[in-house]
């Protein structure tokens, strides 16, 4: 008990919150996949007899092929079918290459499919098990039939055994009919699990035990780390020493056998190159990992005394975490607006965006601002009203889940608004205050800032007199003018900026897991890489922003040190993992972006750090060799990752063929997988647009990995949108080679000719063959087109100006922070970007960046230092 009494090591306060931080963020996830998510249930199970008792060895049955038909009658016992295990016999040959499948339908008693699923041979080889998971609604004592379709072109071997309905000891399967044959003594053996939510008590119950586990975990590490604090120097620092040494030999190992699997024994296939290519990218992530954990030991960090009491550190890294953690998921929220096929994924994800972004506003306010009477009157109140107008939209899923986000939303919001207008009163001085001497001590004060303000708020009136039914003309301005009036202190701009990349990389971070597990990079039918998004255009705008945050991160660490490699070295590895995603898109607006917005980083980093010109250029090349050297470690990443894991996820909208797309069970030595020697043909390619041009050239590519950009708007999703290409707006004769622009330059001129005082209801006028543009591939003209020529020129006018304020920002703060360069890369993507994508909207990432670091930089004086 005298270990509990004493307390955590005062001066290791960073790592002790990080430590709660980490038990309670487990312990919530857990929690909300016991309520709202509902994925732990309540679960019945009916299992055969005849398993139990014979044994699954003892299963055998007449070979089964395409040409046979068994269809099974089944009564269901419970109103809610989660998993039929059907057990099935399955042998794959060695020298079978292509993916092989077995259909599962389920029939209603009128004989309709309501549902399907295709699962793999190979699961059903390596389990003895077909399993089937409908997670459906059912009803009971009503007959439903269910069968197994084998494919013709299906090499493997089926067996698909009967029992006597005797020995089943269940009565779920009824009748057999086998190839149109009525069949009452036997029937098809399977496993029924039926689930059911968990009641009020049941949830109760599993919160208490997620609970309990988190304090268990608690004070199991609780009692560990005092043990480890309580120890002398010498015995804490060799067990960090212990404890690197066997990592480094685990992920030694790790790369020993990765070398073997894909370089020796070719497991993942492929050509020489492709396997120096898996050597190279081995070795790069093995000296990678080795050099996380050994700089530390050499560079220590320099820990900075806070001023603040213990308390007051912990509530800010609480906050700072919360803030960063709200943008990170704000921006996977704009992923997945920026992916969305239809108007309920927009619906959804525009409210997800705004109670994220309300919820990172509010971490600008201290605790104590945070619990006041107020916010929990408003909170019971916003409970109760959710609760009231949720009853009121009916039972259908999605408008349910569309209402319950509305109501977090306003929720939220109304949490802000209140605690606006709470500082406001509390800083206000009622009995000085005349508004005509505050507005002249304002001006003269803030005059850049003024005209900013004055610039961007005759532009959002603009937009209003114009928007016709466009509803983000609202989210692109007035959530973003809240900013204006949270609390400003200097220190408080810095942290938010520097939440803000974090949150940004987050965002990387899980769009970078999901691809790893679902997106592989495919040969035939995506040539480029798209990731997380269905174009790669999108996935281009995004990277840009990413890669952005990384080297305004980096830059801004980069001062005049001799060992800037080791010094750097996340921002290092960060910024060439990001750069390793871009190459793999061969996106060419991306590849521009970035190498211009490098250039002006590098270059005012240069000159608020006084660097010489050898010491600027030397920055540059160690930039450019570590993208490379770390290419193949990325490259090797996407190939192998994805296949290891089998479990590919394709969207409606994307092109599926089976012979050329990826599915789950395909090898992992399939060709359709992307090879070195392809991507290299590929990747040069994109830059030969002359007729006669070897390779993979642009007017061949491009027809087969056209897509639709559909993030143009709530009032355009949805609707049957013309698709653009490399041969879309030429005339035909020569398929769009010569055009660099891939069709943009004519689109442009379209566009120009439209654009009028007034603005446009919709996004894009109409082409010579009678279709409408879904947009103009550049913001600046489709500003003008949206909201008229006096926008379009007020628009230009303010991006000026915002590059010109994100300079001056850069300038004056860039020696004491090293966030500071964030919102110039922010301002540089958003506008190289804007040249050849549409990206001025409040839920296209680079759109996002750029209207939040307007709203910074017009909070900021740049007159004093």
């Amino acid at each position: 008990m005298r270990l509990f009494r004493r307390r955590w090591n005062p001066n290791c306060i960073k790592r002790n919150t990080m430590v709660q931080i980490a038990i309670v963020t487990l312990a919530f996830l857990a929690l909300v996949r016991v309520w709202p998510c509902g994925l732990v249930q309540r679960h019945t199970y009916s299992r055969q007899q005849a398993v139990s008792r014979s044994g699954k060895s003892a299963l055998t049955g007449d070979r089964f092929t395409s040409q046979d038909k068994k269809l099974q009658t089944v009564y269901f016992s419970k109103d809610h079918i989660y998993q039929i295990s059907l057990y099935m016999g399955c042998v794959t040959g060695e020298g079978i290459t292509e993916a092989q499948t077995v259909l599962f339908r389920l029939y209603n008693s009128d004989f309709s499919c309501v549902f399907e699923e295709e699962i793999d041979s190979r699961q059903v080889e390596k389990k003895g098990v077909l399993t089937a998971t409908p997670d459906m609604d059912v009803d009971i004592d009503i007959e439903y039939y269910y069968e197994i379709l084998i494919p013709e072109e299906s090499q493997s071997y089926y067996m698909l055994p009967v029992a006597d309905r005797s020995a089943l000891g269940q009565t779920e399967n009824g009748i057999l009919y086998i190839d149109g044959i009525y069949n009452d003594e036997e029937s098809l053996i399977a496993d029924f699990d039926y689930s059911r939510p968990l009641t009020f008590i049941g949830i109760l119950l599993c919160d208490m035990l997620v609970v309990a586990a988190a304090l268990l975990v608690y004070c199991v590490v609780y009692s560990v780390i005092m043990l480890y604090d309580h120890q002398p120097a010498a015995i804490r620092r060799n067990i960090r020493m212990y404890f690197r040494v066997g990592v480094s030999i685990a992920v030694f190992l790790a790369a020993l056998f990765l070398i073997v699997h894909s370089v020796i024994l070719n497991r993942f296939g492929g050509e020489v190159w492709d396997r120096l290519f898996y050597l190279a990218g081995s070795v790069t992530a093995l000296l990678w990992c080795l050099l996380i954990l050994w700089v530390p030991v050499r560079c220590p960090e320099k820990k900075k005394k806070s001023k603040r009491s213990a308390g007051s550190q912990i509530s800010l890294i609480w906050r700072n975490y919360i803030q960063t953690v709200s943008f990170g998921l704000l921006f996977y929220a704009l992923c997945q607006y920026v992916n969305a096929d239809r108007n309920l994924y927009h619906y959804t994800n525009t409210r997800w965006m705004l109670i994220f972004l309300a919820i990172a506003l509010l971490m600008n306010y201290n605790e104590r601002q945070l619990v006041s009477v107020i916010d929990a009157v408003w909170l019971l109140l916003g409970i109760a009203g959710s609760v009231i107008y949720c009853s009121t939209v009916g039972t259908e899923e999605n408008d349910l889940l569309l209402a319950r986000l509305t109501c977090g939303a306003v929720v939220s919001w109304g949490l802000l608004v209140i605690n606006v207008l709470v500082s406001l009163v509390q800083t206000a001085d009622f009995e000085s205050f005349r508004a005509g001497d505050w507005f002249m001590m304002r001006l003269t004060q803030y005059r850049k800032q003024t005209v900013y303000l004055v610039l961007w708020v005759l532009f959002s009136l603009l937009m209003y007199a114009n928007r016709y039914e466009k509803v983000w003309v609202f989210t692109a301005t007035l959530p973003f003018a809240a900013f204006l009036f949270t609390p400003r202190t200097r220190g408080g701009e810095f942290r938010f900026l520097r939440n803000f990349g974090n949150g940004i990389l987050l965002s990387f971070a899980l769009v970078t897991l999901f691809c790893f597990l679902h997106r592989p990079h495919q040969y035939w039918t995506y040539y480029r890489y798209g990731g997380i998004f269905h174009t790669v255009a999108c996935t281009g705008m995004y990277l840009a922003v990413v890669f952005g945050v990384a080297v305004a991160k980096l830059y801004g660490k980069l001062r005049n040190r001799k060992d800037f490699l080791l010094f750097c070295h996340m921002e290092y590895f960060v910024t060439a993992f990001v750069a390793g995603f871009i190459l793999l898109t061969m996106s060419r607006t991306a590849f521009l972006t970035v190498t211009v917005m490098v250039m002006v980083v590098a270059g005012a980093a240069a000159v608020v750090h006084r660097k010489r010109i050898g010491r600027f250029f030397s920055e540059l090349g160690v930039l450019l060799a570590v993208c490379l050297v770390s290419f193949p470690m990325i490259y090797t990443s996407v190939r192998m990752i994805p296949a290891v894991v089998n479990d590919p996820i394709h969207y409606d909208i994307e092109i599926q063929k089976k012979t050329e797309t990826i599915y789950r069970g395909d090898p992992i030595d399939s060709d359709k997988y992307m090879t070195v020697r392809w991507f290299f043909t590929t990747l040069f390619g994109r830059f030969q647009t002359e007729e006669g041009d070897t390779g993979a050239d642009a007017g061949n590519i491009l027809p087969r990995e056209s897509g639709v950009l559909v993030y143009t708007g709530d009032d355009l999703a949805g609707i049957d949108m013309r698709q653009f290409s490399g041969d879309s707006s030429s005339d035909g004769n020569d398929n769009g080679k010569g055009d660099i622009s891939n069709g943009r330059f004519e689109i442009f001129i379209d566009y120009i000719h439209a654009i009028g005082l007034e603005g446009h209801p919709k996004m894009g006028p109409i082409d010579k063959k009678g279709d409408e543009y879904s947009h103009a591939h550049n913001s600046y003209l489709q500003v003008a087109y949206n909201f008229g020529m006096i926008a379009g020129v007020l628009f230009l006018v303010l991006c000026a100006f915002t590059l010109w304020r994100a300079v001056q920002f850069a300038l004056d703060y860039g020696k004491k922070r090293s966030i500071i360069f964030v919102p110039l890369a922010m301002v540089v993507v958003f506008g190289f970007t804007s040249l050849t994508e549409w990206a001025y909207h409040p839920c296209i990432p680079a759109g996002f960046s750029f209207i939040l670091m307007q709203m910074v930089l017009m909070r900021t004086n740049t007159q004093g230092r």
